[in-house]
């Protein structure tokens, strides 16, 4: 079974993570290791065959955990240094990967002391799935850990799950323009909430990211099937007079290039699709 994973580590320092991935993923593809010093946040991305991925995932956690101090976050919502960790099937059967991940989790928790959220389709039938409640951004969670109880105190807890395909994308604007970017961020959550199709499953924050200087509308499409990148950026190109560059987070399907023709993703960021 060929998976992907797009583990987010609550650090940077993008010269130690290279050299971590580039030891710890020598049996797998990686398509994505990149730090952002404002948001205090490392985005690694990697697929393969699920047995090497898992293996990849275990040295990255006893490369990488141990040198992580939550106390120096950055601007990004966070629950804990493995902060989010996402797998997408690629291939093969479905419940399996539920299956993998669940158990990859539960070894994950018991190992380091960190509590684990299961979410979206690796969630248990009835429980909470949803990210941004998981993780508190919807207001504090009390729900109940999967695995462990009470938040490390020193690596918080952890929300791993599988999911589908999204894109991150982030719009970067001068940082004089914070507050228009909070206003098409809640205007994005609005256009969401009352079901406008161009911004189906399309979320949105802003950020101020002082050392770069840069305000930012921070989206992720979580159903990329249905929404367009290059849709998104007209209307926000008829919002303001403007200017503003795109960066993609992450990877991007080879099918999902057509309508998302303003982002530059490098050949390693584009996965295929059978």
């Amino acid at each position: 079974m060929r998976i992907l994973t797009v583990p987010n580590w609550s650090f940077c320092d993008p010269e130690l993570c290279r050299n971590a991935v580039s030891e710890a993923c020598n049996s797998v593809t990686l398509h994505y290791a990149q730090g952002d010093i404002d948001h205090a946040r490392t985005v690694t991305g990697f697929s393969g065959e699920s047995v090497d991925v898992f293996e990849a995932m275990d040295r990255l956690c006893e490369r990488l955990l141990p040198l992580i101090n939550l106390g120096k976050g950055g601007v990004h919502p966070f629950a804990g240094a493995l902060d989010v960790c996402p797998f997408v099937q690629l291939d093969g059967d479905l419940n399996e990967l539920i299956g993998l991940v669940r158990g990859w989790a539960r070894e994950f928790s018991s190992r380091y002391s960190i509590p684990v959220h299961l979410y979206e389709r690796a969630a248990q039938e009835g429980a909470e799935f949803r990210l941004p409640v998981l993780r508190g951004q919807l207001g504090p969670t009390s729900k109940p850990f999967d695995f462990g109880i009470g938040s490390n105190p020193n690596w918080g807890y952890s929300v791993i799950g599988v999911r589908d395909f999204l894109l991150a994308v982030n719009l970067n604007f001068a940082e004089s323009e914070i507050k228009l970017i909070r206003h098409l961020a809640r205007s994005v959550r609005d256009l969401r909430e009352s079901g406008d199709q161009a911004f189906v499953g399309v979320r949105a924050l802003a950020f101020h990211l002082e050392q770069q200087q840069i305000a930012q509308l921070s989206l992720n499409l979580t159903r990329p099937d249905e929404t367009s990148v290059d849709k998104i950026c007209a209307w926000v190109s008829d919002q303001t007079d403007c200017t503003f560059s795109t960066e993609l987070i992450g990877v991007i399907r080879d099918v999902d290039l057509p309508r998302a023709t303003l982002l530059e993703p490098l050949p390693a960021q584009i996965v295929p699709t059978l």
